[in-house]
């Protein structure tokens, strides 16, 4: 392995490749979308006498999104069709078992969400025979969001648990990882909500509810940036092996995907598009970039990680 240069002769030994890196994204998209849903419908329930744009696009997403990303998770194992055997049979000493149960619980409840929420649209799209299992859900409405609500932090904080485990690699080992991937995660969400409120629900570029998802990007942004210097200052303070891991920044193909794809693209347009005039930046176009890019970057920093990560150990 050759941890000086960068040379491509050091992927070879990766464990874990593209299809886990989109694992943890859909993952961390669906956690998030539903964590977004959820939170702003709490704060506006004043003010809110119907299923807004952004909280149907949640519903969509949440159970889509997880349900790809455990396709993927599944088609990565060495015996896909022995799946279930991992519901059945738990060791609570592994995050990976923890994680299951989680999802176990997360995903049903995600599928009875979006029936709730889309309960209107249901016959519109030729789904009206779940109209009478959307009905009996209603009144349960509270408790399943205050359970979906604490599942999702779960599952979005897993998905950096599940690789910190690998005690290693350095740059996947630390404690910053499930922060990190949570707060990813929530930028994501916002910015796939806004995307599918915009182009499949036709939500008015001055919706109230996308104004305020569009008033978070740069707190959440920040917290962002906040987690990555905090993950790569612990590696250059470690020293060793950990410290090596911080070539992964300056040279190999990783490198390239994380100034450009993280950096350049995730942070970089949405970050010059709030510098633009409010009647530019709030235009449908802005927006639709700027929801793109969060997304772009979010994939790309998974990517970075799994691959990056395992590319230098202890």
């Amino acid at each position: 392995m050759n941890n000086i240069w960068g040379d491509m002769v050091q992927y070879q030994g990766i464990t874990w490749h593209w299809i886990i890196a989109v694992y943890l994204f859909l993952a961390g998209l669906s956690a998030g979308s539903l964590l977004i849903g959820i939170a702003m419908r709490w704060i506006n329930q004043s003010e809110q006498h119907y299923e807004v744009p952004t909280l149907k696009a949640a519903a969509v997403i949440g159970p889509v999104a997880i349900c790809l990303g455990l396709a993927c998770l599944i088609f990565d194992l060495t015996k896909p069709m022995d799946f279930w055997l991992i519901l059945i049979n738990y060791n609570f000493q592994s995050v990976m078992a923890i994680g299951v149960l989680a999802l176990l619980l997360y995903t049903p409840l995600a599928f009875a969400y979006a029936l709730i929420v889309l309960a209107d649209d249901l016959k519109a799209w030729g789904l009206g025979f779940l109209s009478p299992i959307s009905a009996v859900l209603t009144p349960m409405r509270k408790l399943i969001e205050v359970l979906l609500f604490v599942l999702a932090i779960g599952v979005g904080a897993y998905t950096g648990f599940l690789i910190s485990a690998m005690n290693a690699y350095p740059m996947l080992n630390t404690a910053v990882l499930p922060a990190l991937f949570l707060v990813s995660g929530l930028s994501a969400g916002a910015a796939a909500n806004s995307l599918l409120a915009l182009v499949m629900f036709n939500a008015g570029t001055k919706d109230k509810d996308l104004g305020r998802i569009h008033g978070i990007e740069l707190p959440v942004m920040t917290i962002e940036v906040l987690f990555l210097v905090m993950l790569f200052s612990a590696l250059y303070f470690k020293g060793g092996a950990a410290a090596a891991a911080l070539v992964s920044l300056s040279a190999g193909i990783w490198a390239n995907v994380f100034w450009v794809g993280v950096v350049g693209i995730g942070f970089g347009i949405p970050l010059l598009f709030m510098l633009l005039p409010a009647a530019t930046r709030h235009t449908k176009g802005a927006m639709l970039t700027i929801a793109c890019s969060s997304l772009i970057g979010v994939l790309a920093l998974r990517h970075f990680i799994v691959y990056a990560g395992q590319s230098y150990m202890s």
